[in-house]
């Protein structure tokens, strides 16, 4: 019998230990008080801290994913992904140098953490260290030949250095590489469309097919079709975007402004859209204006000269607004 007690005992202390874990955390969301919990259970495992401060990284509560990556760095200092946690947490505070020095010790850490490398080479990029990033960017892919990432990497990179051969070369490269990467279509998408260049078309599709969902690959090939006197493709690319996010202001404003010519003469859908753009930015000028021609083309002049000069407070001397209200001045005379 008193072996059986000492048993229960042991159950019921067990059982308040876990309820007092939980009630100590309770203010917090479930999954954070679970990892508080964890630390207090295992003060001494580095990796409870590193699961933590990636939470705060997703969270966005930087100063306490530094914190816990400090404590996970000084419990397992040879540990190469607690390098790369800590630059991303500093890249978030704009910590450049602190970046940069936390990725060259994951990397002396570990010389094989490509991963590291990448980043560190976004880093020499977005501070414009062209040399360096190029020369990291080789040694990722001497490592790592099939390597679209790093490639893509330097496509930005030739690009603002106005190498026009080398960034449509690497671009096509990642597309070779991973078929799926978006960001290469429309990059290719972009440069062809400043160019009024059809092959613009292809590559947004293509870019489609891997992100059906992608609002601003479908505005942009609304827009290419708009320009090429595509009306009705452009019309269903930029209803699409639409669908997927109804406050999508260059589509809305897009759309109504192709309601407004006279392949379609929707004036009264195009009052809809401009108005719709203005209740998610009510100091869009250009939404108001062109409302102010979809009232005039449907004959509501006071309407339209209402729009016309409340464009003008939005923006003095703006063009457009001054020559509708030049227009109506002349039907009044």
């Amino acid at each position: 019998m008193r072996k059986h007690l000492i048993w229960l005992l042991a159950a019921l202390l067990f059982s308040c230990h876990g309820c007092k874990d939980k009630n100590q955390y309770a203010g917090l969301p479930e999954e954070l008080a679970e990892l508080c919990i964890n630390i207090d259970k295992h003060p001494k495992r580095a990796e409870n801290y590193y699961k933590r401060a990636n939470y705060y990284y997703q969270h966005e509560e930087i100063d306490k994913g530094i914190a816990d990556m400090q404590t996970a760095i000084k419990l397992q200092p040879d540990s190469s992904k607690y390098y790369v946690m800590i630059s991303d947490l500093y890249f978030a505070q704009h910590e450049t140098d602190l970046t940069e020095e936390m990725l060259l010790k994951a990397i002396s850490t570990d010389e094989n953490n490509n991963e590291a490398r990448l980043k560190l080479a976004e880093l020499q990029f977005h501070t414009r260290q062209f040399e360096d990033c190029e020369k990291t960017i080789d040694e990722a892919t001497q490592r790592q030949p099939h390597n679209p990432k790093a490639y893509l990497i330097k496509a930005f990179m030739l690009k603002d250095m106005q190498d026009t051969v080398g960034y449509l070369r690497m671009l096509q490269l990642v597309i070779d590489q991973d078929p799926r990467e978006t960001k290469a279509y429309l990059e290719l998408g972009y440069f062809y469309q400043q160019r009024n260049d059809p092959m613009a078309v292809s590559y947004y599709q293509n870019a489609l097919k891997v992100d059906p969902g992608n609002v601003e690959i479908h505005y942009n090939l609304g827009k290419m079709f708009q320009d090429m006197d595509k009306f009705e493709e452009a019309e269903q690319e930029y209803k699409t975007a639409i669908a997927i996010d109804s406050t999508h202001i260059p589509s809305l404003n897009n759309l109504g402004y192709l309601y407004l010519d006279e392949n379609f003469k929707k004036y009264d859908k195009a009052v809809e859209l401009f108005t719709r753009v203005l209740q998610v930015n009510p100091k869009f000028v250009y939404a108001v204006c062109n409302r102010g021609v979809a009232y005039e083309y449907m004959g509501n002049y006071v309407a339209a000269r209402k729009d016309y000069e409340e464009a003008l407070e939005l923006s003095t001397n703006f063009e457009p607004a001054i020559l509708g209200l030049n227009r109506l001045d002349k039907l009044q005379h």
